[in-house]
């Protein structure tokens, strides 16, 4: 080892010497153009012939050169790698392969093929053990360095595929960082008998070098990232504009590690992920597409794509490809109690979705004959990636403990694993997901499970004994409000920056830049105009503000409305001009002086979410410890503030005056110099106590509303209230889309309920049932709020509107008490609200909901997704259609090895499995390839390199495995083959045993583990994609599983309870649901456990509530036990 290492440091320290300081003129010919194709980010191809190899660019395949046909894969067919990327990335990634002749042909390499091969009989000039090996992978790369270097030092430019256009070597370093963007070295195969393993310099794989260096425009540019294939041309395509393209799954693949993703599959070639990226198994010519997690990583998608599930509730997501800033392709959770982040898509293999995962795709072979796709359902894509994970990454992983993990499905391909309609998988024993809805562009599902602990910093924090925002940096400093009368708006911007410094919506500024105006908050109370769409003409007014008294209610008016806040000096800046933030939420905390205990508990969960809390309380004096609840003084008077933390062991007897009645109190920022902060004693509640949250201003452009008034209509109780709007702001460059609505609510424990229609009647036509009178609902989503206030509902999908439409919100609120409610605001002028109390819309004199939609202006999309109204969308299934292998049989392979996680195998075996990543570093001990031939009629989806196997089909009927020694224990198990439809790569007998084993490690690896993740359950009765009823599981139906019956129900303290019941034979889960409605209607909960005892926990006290349990073996569901009824302590 040492002398190899030897040897390897003085060829470096040769080489290095060798290749500093080289640099080559630019190319300043006249005729230099700059390319047409518009791009961000340039390929160099750059095609390489060995020493003993002849010119091969120009040779011609099915009436095309070699050349042509790597431009169409690369560049310009129907199918091709910058096109993939273009659509993945939704047209932020723009690639342009480009190309470095010399004199018109490949550059020579200095050594034959054999010598960067294994040694042989056959090949007696390769490398003799690992060392050699490290050594000569090294001097691959310098070699076609050097050949580079000496093309362009002769005077060749990078040029087209033809030569026919030149481009100035800047292009190849597209930002600017002094680097080339990315280099593609192409060798052709051979029939020489040499053997090509994982851990081989020949292996197709992405690796560093930084020995090509290029002087462009007087800059120098460097070689880094480079990936190497070789290609075959004997398996080719045509697109269907008749151009031949390479298999370009392999080239798609090894761009993406130059783009920074990972393989999702290991060194044993197994992958939990499969179908499902096309940096895991891609399976046919053409790869499918890139994960909605990978995609995010890229920041290709963001927050406003891929959503965070707080709640149980149905959310809607769009097909992964759709295009549009406000298209949500992805939802995401933190699973509770495990290091995993779930995230789910909406993939359509079928022709509703894009053009690389449609398995019916216009792709033949040279023959014409047309090519058949993969069978792969369409449906709920659920998968668990390690949290904090950005770009997820399987090598290295093993069975169990997987980084990226697809869940569900019987295949070790995945193909059967995205949810059909009516199917749901249990995500642990406390979550679920089914799918409710599928037309060919939108999915809905619903989810249920235990969200209580999802926001683990927020439990983390309100938990503490002791805290203080200024050590978080989250606290601005006090400003000073003088003589003035503004306490409540000083307040409620504190309130606000804290807010904005929390939640890391804008990452310019910290707790020494942020300053928000309070002055400009309280002119605009009382100075304000019509809004800039017109629809509050005659609601403004204009009285002297500084005097005026106010409280933090009319802040998150004024900031529902986007008159504040604004940053700077100037009073009356116009937000609406120069917005700082777009406003989302104000949450009151309701004073509950019959549960102080509760109370205190609210207004921390509130400062740990949110930030702060503006609050408003008796004065009298300024002291460092008070409590003015034992004020009698004749000078007292409200005064607002905000509480930025506490400390609930803070003696009652240093509060004045007089003491307090229990240890502890708030830490209140006050808004005099003279006593920036003091102490406030539990003692004291307040009746005006909101805390609010911001999101960027971007977020949004447009607020329509009517309600510009600061006074209030008392709270109604109607079903239901509607605003009609008249859409103003697209034109023929943007789409106006409705992304949220807000809206006021009253009440606890609130669901509301937003139903958006388009296309309604102009409101004064005389017709009934204005709000839905001539349109059709366009989009229903419903949110659930803890408390009440001026709450903003996204929508789980945007809707775009069209100029000169009405459309109408309707906001339908019900929680179990009945007295959620919805508030309404005095109107000057027409009125366009209307309320339903369930016997049909009648409008709303003189008065308008509190109801407001934001919109947002995005470029025109190509080819958009069609809309479908909801209230017609048809619900549909995949049906996977018949396939068969996609390429002709192959008449080459070569003899292989399995690449490595750190070091390379040990053994070797014949295979075309898809190539590595990352060149492999360490050495390895190989040892002679097997004698076994296998034979197979599918074809390699990594183009072979080397020698010819005589290969068989793929067995369709059950066969006998056994896995090969692996780190996990060796078992021996019975694995189903998928149907012979399905295209797998070439692979030998000792390969498949080791696909098809994943299955079975994986399942191994799931019984042994603690949290059981994915398994699928079909509604009882609903029919599969074939027609059939769905199959038993552990030949147990739902006549056999006997009805269990609830035991116990034991109060605990702390809102506890735990439950028991009988346990039942055969049963494997059992589902335990507990509501506050006794038919359990709405305010459901569901549990899921293993055992005969659940503890039930956060229970609201005094609160009487209703549990049952049922037994659960696979798909078959026992009856439910008989209603047990409690009431909390």
């Amino acid at each position: 080892m040492k002398k190899g290492f030897s040897i390897i440091m003085a060829f470096v320290t040769v080489m290095t010497m060798l290749f500093s300081g080289v640099t080559f003129a630019d190319d300043t010919n006249e005729n230099a153009e700059n390319k047409t194709k518009e791009s961000n980010f340039t390929n160099l191809i750059v095609f390489a012939r060995f020493l003993d190899e002849d010119e091969f660019i120009d040779n011609s395949y099915n009436g095309e050169s070699v050349r042509k046909i790597t431009d169409n894969t690369y560049n310009s067919a129907y199918f091709n790698v910058s096109d993939y990327y273009e659509i993945t990335s939704r047209g932020s990634l723009k690639i342009n392969s480009v190309y470095l002749f010399n004199k018109g042909g490949s550059v020579q390499l200095s050594h034959p093929r054999g010598y960067y091969a294994e040694y042989s009989e056959e090949n007696p000039e390769g490398y003799r053990d690992n060392g050699e090996r490290a050594e000569r992978m090294y001097e691959l790369k310098t070699d076609w360095s050097e050949s580079i270097n000496r093309a362009i030092s002769a005077g060749n430019v990078i040029t087209n595929y033809d030569g026919t256009k030149k481009y100035n070597f800047s292009e190849l370093d597209k930002n600017n960082d002094g680097v080339i963007d990315a280099i593609t070295i192409i060798y052709k195969n051979t029939t020489q008998s040499i053997s090509v393993g994982w851990s081989s310099p020949l292996w197709n794989y992405k690796d560093y070098a930084d020995y090509v260096k290029i002087n462009a425009e007087g800059k120098t540019i460097t070689s880094k990232n480079y990936v190497q294939v070789t290609n075959s041309y004997n398996y080719l395509y045509k697109d269907n504009r008749e151009n031949v393209i390479l298999p370009m799954a392999v080239a798609t693949h090894e761009m993406g590690h130059i783009l920074g993703f990972k393989d999702l599959y290991n060194s044993s070639n197994s992958s939990p992920v499969y179908y499902m990226s096309a940096m895991a198994k891609h399976m046919s010519p053409v790869p499918q597409f890139i994960s909605v997690k990978e995609r995010e990583a890229k920041g290709w998608l963001t927050s406003d794509n891929v959503k965070t599930i707080y709640q149980n509730g149905q959310y809607t997501l769009k097909e992964a490809s759709t295009r549009g800033d406000s298209q949500i392709v992805g939802y995401k959770l933190n699973l509770k109690g495990t290091n995993k982040t779930l995230y789910l898509e909406y993939r359509n293999f079928g022709t509703g979705g894009n053009k690389y995962d449609c398995q019916s795709k216009e792709l033949y072979k040279t023959d014409g004959t047309k090519l058949k796709g993969l069978t792969i359902g369409s449906g709920l894509v659920c998968y668990l990636v390690d949290k904090d994970t950005k770009f997820p990454n399987n090598m290295g992983c093993v069975a169990g403990k997987w980084n990226y993990e697809t869940l569900g499905g019987t295949y070790a391909t995945k193909s059967d694993a995205p949810l059909k309609l009516n199917q749901s998988l249990e995500i642990t024993d406390d979550m679920h997901v089914e799918v409710t809805n599928i037309t060919d562009n939108q999915l809905t599902f619903k989810i249920e499970g235990d969200f209580e602990e999802q926001q683990t910093e927020i439990k983390e924090i309100s938990d503490r004994e002791k805290y203080d925002g200024r050590d978080d940096g989250i606290v601005t400093p006090v400003k000073d409000q003088g003589d003035t009368n503004l306490c409540w708006a000083y307040s409620s911007i504190a309130a606000a920056e804290s807010s904005i410094l929390k939640s890391g919506i804008d990452s310019t500024v910290t707790k020494d830049t942020l300053s928000l105006n309070p002055m400009a908050a309280a002119y605009r109370v009382f100075k304000r105009e019509s809004d800039p769409l017109g629809n509050t003409d005659g609601d403004w007014q204009s009285v002297n503000y500084l005097m005026q008294s106010g409280d933090p209610l009319k802040i998150a008016k004024l900031y529902s409305m986007w008159w504040a806040p604004v940053s700077g000096n100037v009073v009356t800046t116009n937000p609406y001009d120069n917005p700082s933030y777009r406003f989302e939420n104000a949450i009151y905390i309701p004073e509950n002086k019959s549960n102080q205990e509760e109370y205190i508990r609210s207004i921390k969960k509130a400062i740990a979410k949110y930030g702060a809390v503006t609050f408003q309380y008796n004065n009298a004096r300024e002291t460092l410890y008070y409590n003015p609840k034992n004020e009698h003084s004749s000078t007292i008077s409200p005064h607002a503030c905000t509480i930025v933390g506490w400390d609930d062991n803070i003696p009652s007897d240093k509060f004045v005056p007089n003491g307090a009645t229990q240890n502890g109190g708030w830490l209140v920022k006050n808004s005099y110099k003279s006593l920036e902060y003091f102490w406030l004693s539990y003692d004291n509640t307040s009746s005006c106590s909101y805390a609010f949250s911001f999101a960027p201003k971007d977020k949004y452009d447009f607020n329509y509303y009517y309600d510009g008034s600061m006074d209030d209509f008392p709270l109604r109780k109607d079903k239901s209230v509607a605003n009609v709007f008249k859409a103003k702001k697209s034109d023929n460059l943007k789409d106006e889309y409705i992304k949220a609505v807000n809206v006021a609510i009253g009440g606890e424990n609130v669901t509301a309920k937003v139903e958006i229609y388009k296309n309604v009647d102009y409101p004064y036509g005389g017709q009934e049932n204005v709000p839905v009178s001539g349109g059709y609902l366009a989009n229903t989503t419903t949110a659930y709020f803890e408390n009440s206030g001026y709450v903003t509902i996204e929508l789980n999908q945007p809707v775009k509107i069209e100029k000169d439409q009405w459309f109408s919100a309707i906001v339908s609120v019900s929680n179990e008490k009945g007295d959620a409610k919805i508030m309404t605001s005095y109107k000057n002028g027409r009125e366009m609200s209307y309320i339903n109390n369930g016997s049909g819309w009648t409008q709303l004199k003189n008065y308008v909901g509190r109801i407001k939609v934001y919109t947002k202006l995005e470029n025109k999309v190509e080819n958009p997704t069609i809309e479908v109204p909801t209230t017609e969308a048809q619900t549909t299934t995949e049906v996977p259609t018949t396939s068969e292998p996609t390429t002709e049989a192959p008449t080459t392979s070569v003899t292989t090895t399995p690449k490595p996680t750190t070091e390379a195998p040990t053994t070797s075996v014949t295979t075309t499995l898809e190539p590595t990543t990352e060149a492999p570093t360490t050495s390895v001990t190989t040892t002679p390839k097997p004698t076994t031939e296998v034979t197979t009629t599918l074809e390699p989806t990594a183009e072979a390199p080397t020698t010819s196997v005589t290969t068989t089909p793929k067995p369709t009927t059950e066969v006998t495995t056994t896995s090969e020694p692996t780190t996990e224990k060796q078992t021996e198990t019975t694995v189903t083959v998928e149907p012979t439809a399905e295209i797998l790569t070439t692979e030998n007998t000792t390969s498949e045993t080791t696909v098809e084993n994943q299955t079975t490690d994986e399942t191994t690896s799931e019984k042994e583990s603690t949290t059981t993740f994915g398994q699928v359950v079909t509604k009882e009765n609903e029919p599969t994609t074939n027609g059939k009823t769905t199959t038993r599981v552990d030949g147990v139906n739902k006549k056999s599983l006997k009805q269990t019956k609830i035991l116990k129900v034991k109060k605990l303290k702390n809102r506890k309870v735990r439950i028991t019941f009988k346990k039942i034979s055969k049963a494997k889960i059992y589902r335990i649901q507990y509501s506050t409605n006794r038919k359990f209607k709405k305010n459901v909960r569901t549990k899921r456990t293993r055992k005969n005892t659940y503890l039930l926990r956060k229970l609201r006290v005094r609160k009487k509530y209703y549990v049952r349990v049922r037994a659960i073996v696979g798909k078959d569901k026992g009856k439910w036990s008989r209603v047990k009824s409690f009431k909390v302590r």
